[in-house]
């Protein structure tokens, strides 16, 4: 039975992870942008290198936030986290939509930027891990797989708002004009989003999961060593999956477009229609599996998705040299909705693999580290690849080569070790 409290939950819990990862994904769709106005132009490959290799940085100082506010919210409050990593990302956001550029103080600039993305890494690092838990223990057992992944569907709907807002600027604005200031205006108006999630999470409530905790004096004295002494096979198996889920996302969604203009001859215009299609089928799935993970192995359902994306990583790359539009849109579609598989159903299955008193920390650690590992290098490393050989075709091997890795740990769970139930403890 839903109460107007839960409700409420579930719509400050999502609607803060929509504006955190609009927000901080802007920085990565304007990244040719920020490449040219924040660092020299002596090469413009370099030029992106650097500004990829920032946005790297950002993802970098996640396991910092996740180590901060995971430690806060098993021992201290669930929905004060929150707030905290709110205020922590809206501010920076500002900042960097206010930042001079290279032209105008030189050197400072690309250091204020990468010191701006370093909070925004922090804040995210808290936000995504402490939202996940929330909001799975905010409601009924029976219904946690769906709404578990509902945070995931929360980042799904801050890259359309990310997308549809760069559209719009380019849509409206001269190139000249994208370069001189319009850049500026996603980053600034996101604060007015920002308040009102503020104001909406100051009114939670704590989760009957950590108040039970906290009432029968369980919490723990270190998360963080309990974590590591008592669930290293969960992380290890957790990582593993984390391998393609994280890798896919950051080359699909926030090197994609950047490949598309760059390496598949698409035009700007043309490669935001592309993007928000893929982002609608990533966003779409997240909420159509989260709902059969309430009836089916979770573990099952991540092995779908990452031999979806094994199957189509080349097919969606090469479906940009045909001819038919019909075809690309739907290569687009299929691979987003077969990344927002792995990443809506990771969320309730990390969230189900770590106990109460530890959960927090658990899963922030989880998620961020392996996003530090995996996810933010790969769109430096796609890069990379197509420099050095030449073509498009090797982000995909390098994206069907993780696929494999994930694939292969998940048939090992299953038949060998026989370990692949959610670990629920409550």
């Amino acid at each position: 039975m839903f109460t107007k409290q839960t409700i409420r939950s579930v719509l400050a819990s999502s609607m803060g992870n929509m504006l955190e990862w609009f927000e901080f994904t802007l920085y990565a769709y304007f990244a040719s942008i920020i490449g040219q106005l924040f660092f020299p132009q002596h090469d413009p490959f370099f030029s992106k290198i650097y500004a990829f290799g920032t946005f790297a940085v950002g993802i970098a100082s996640r396991p910092i936030g996740a180590l901060i506010f995971g430690y806060i919210g098993d021992k201290y409050s669930r929905k004060d986290t929150m707030t905290l990593t709110m205020m922590l990302m809206s501010v920076p956001t500002m900042i960097i939509g206010l930042l001079p550029t290279y032209y105008q103080i030189g050197i400072i600039a690309p250091i204020a930027l990468v010191i701006l993305r370093i909070f925004q890494g922090i804040a995210l690092g808290g936000e995504f891990g402490s939202s996940c838990v929330y909001l799975f223990e905010s409601v009924p057992q029976k219904m946690r797989g769906f709404f578990g992944s509902v945070s995931i569907t929360g980042a799904g709907l801050g890259l359309i708002l990310s997308s549809l807002s760069i559209s719009a600027i380019e849509h409206y604005f001269t190139n000249e004009e994208i370069l001189s200031y319009a850049w500026r205006l996603p980053f600034i108006i996101s604060v007015i989003g920002s308040l009102l999630a503020l104001y909406m999470r100051k009114n939670l409530i704590e989760t009957e999961d950590f108040k039970k905790v906290r009432s029968s004096n369980q919490l723990s004295v270190n998360p963080i060593s309990e974590m590591l002494k008592y669930h290293k096979l969960t992380i290890f198996r957790l990582f593993t999956i984390f391998l393609t889920s994280h890798s896919s996302f950051f080359v699909v969604f926030i090197y994609g477009k950047t490949m598309m203009i760059d390496n598949l001859g698409v035009t700007r215009g043309t490669a935001g229609v592309y993007m928000l299609y893929t982002i609608l089928g990533y966003t779409l799935a997240t909420l159509i599996f989260g709902f059969l993970a309430n009836y089916m192995r979770k573990i099952y359902l991540l092995f779908f998705g990452c031999l979806g994306i094994f199957s189509l990583a080349l097919p969606f790359i090469n479906s940009f040299a045909q001819s038919s539009q019909s075809i690309t849109l739907l290569m687009c579609i299929l691979i987003g909705s077969f990344v927002g598989i792995t990443q809506g159903i990771l969320s309730p299955y990390v969230s189900s693999s770590f106990p109460s008193n530890i959960r927090a920390t658990s899963v922030s650690c989880c998620y961020n580290f392996s996003s530090a590992l995996f996810g933010g290098l790969s769109p430096v490393l796609s890069m990379w690849l197509v420099r050095e050989y030449g073509s498009a075709s090797y982000v995909g091997y390098f994206l069907m080569t993780m696929c494999a890795i994930s694939m292969l740990s998940m048939l090992y769970m299953i038949f060998v070790l026989k370990n692949y139930d959610d670990a629920a403890t409550n």
